[in-house]
């Protein structure tokens, strides 16, 4: 296990304090799958403990799982991060030499961020509100909007618990059926599986509600038929698997072949399935918040000496007609605007009236003219002009410009 795994990580006791504790404050990965059936066994490992009070040993049954909360970001590119919370995380550069160099002194620099996060958020609203031009239905629906986009792109957010549970994923044909081997029993997979503490509070609200526990259950989890990932979690079904019809009451052997599997399992290599378990020195994080709040940094020491500062990192410039081919108007992180300009919409040329033709032969005959050289040429006959309806320009909108959706 490394040393960062060792020391930021913390076993699961039971999956109620896990709740508890979060409402206070080939991969391994499992991961949900476009309109696919799984059915998931929830493994655990028994231990023997005393109890305070009475001072009698029992054993208990816990979770195959540790626990952490994450901070989660996105770069000015806009690629996805995540790091474990370093929060009261201490770690030597030499694991084994408790007088080697500190490289995790116990503070996180995400959370120490948290609250310049909201008060980016906090001047980009209220800009907003005063520069918004709509009215009543319209403008609340605009802001609602922009305000819960400011709210995502917030450069630190407060860490979220999760809970990395160890599951046994059947395999299933096509038709929704475990697949055996040839030891005769249902051929499964390892899988370690993130889920966040509301998550978890679903899945065990549920089974109590079956009148099971979650640990020692089987589950089966059905997602939709969409291309939406945060849609194909939210929108998923989970449904308990009576207990005479799981597959280790079905399978004799196959829940002493599960654990001898979980007693070998290691958490060493999570990192490559959940990249936030790399881990973070505290200057390696301190270096990243300082690049992603150092135009804030920038106004805040302005600001002081002058009271009209303006932070404009999430600004750019009105667009001109004619765009600067050099990107002039293009914020450097690529940020759009916090007010978009409307361009205005160019007044409609009114169309000449084509005066009307008065009736005549169907040919006319050019004016003869006398030549000087050579005989006078035959004139075409002109066709007749047909009326012209300066409103037909609109298709029938009655004269008025084209509407230009926002």
């Amino acid at each position: 296990m490394s040393s960062f795994l060792r020391t930021a990580s913390k076993q699961v006791a039971d999956v109620r304090s896990f709740l508890r504790e979060s409402a206070g404050g080939q991969s391994i990965k499992y991961s949900a799958e476009k309109g696919a059936k799984h059915i998931i066994y929830i493994p655990y490992i028994t231990e023997n403990v005393i109890d305070p009070e009475t001072g009698v040993e029992t054993s208990v049954m816990k979770p195959c799982a540790i626990q952490q909360s994450v901070h989660e970001w996105s770069t000015q590119d806009g690629k996805f991060k995540a790091t474990i919370c370093l929060k009261d995380v201490i770690r030597h550069q030499d694991e084994n030499d408790p007088n080697s160099p500190i490289i995790n002194d116990g503070t996180c620099p995400f959370c120490d961020r948290v609250s310049d996060a909201w008060d980016i958020y906090r001047y980009r609203k209220e800009l907003e509100e005063a520069t918004c031009k709509l009215t009543g239905e319209q403008r609340k629906n605009h802001l609602d909007a922009t305000f819960s986009s400011y709210a995502d792109e917030r450069k630190a957010k407060d860490a979220r618990p999760y809970m990395y549970l160890l599951v046994v994923k059947y395999h299933l044909n096509d038709k929704g059926a475990e697949v055996l081997g040839s030891d005769g029993l249902p051929e499964y997979d390892l899988k370690v599986m993130k889920l966040s503490a509301s998550r978890v509070e679903k899945i065990q609200q549920q089974m109590a509600n079956s009148g099971s526990d979650l640990l020692d259950s089987e589950i089966i989890f059905e997602y939709p038929n969409v291309d939406d990932r945060r849609l194909l979690v939210s929108q998923s079904t989970t449904a308990p698997v009576f207990p005479d019809r799981k597959m280790v009451t079905k399978y004799p052997g196959l829940k002493d072949k599960i654990n001898q599997d979980i007693a070998k399992f290691e958490w060493e290599g999570i990192e490559k399935s959940f990249p936030e378990w790399t881990g973070m020195t505290s200057v390696e994080a301190k270096k990243v918040c300082d690049s992603l709040f150092e135009q804030w940094d920038q106004y805040k020491k302005e600001l002081a000496v002058n009271p009209t500062a303006k932070y404009l990192e999430y600004v750019v410039q009105t667009p001109t007609a004619t765009p600067s081919i050099s990107g002039d108007g293009i914020a450097a992180n690529g940020a759009m605007p916090v007010v978009p300009q409307i361009p205005t919409v160019p007044e409609v040329p009114v169309v000449p009236t084509v005066p009307q033709v008065p009736n005549a032969a169907p040919t006319v005959a050019a004016p003869t003219v006398a030549p000087t050289v050579a005989p006078t040429p035959v004139v075409p006959t002109a066709p007749q002009v047909p009326n012209t309806d300066p409103n037909a320009v609109f298709n029938g909108n009655g004269g008025a410009a084209p509407t230009v959706s926002i």
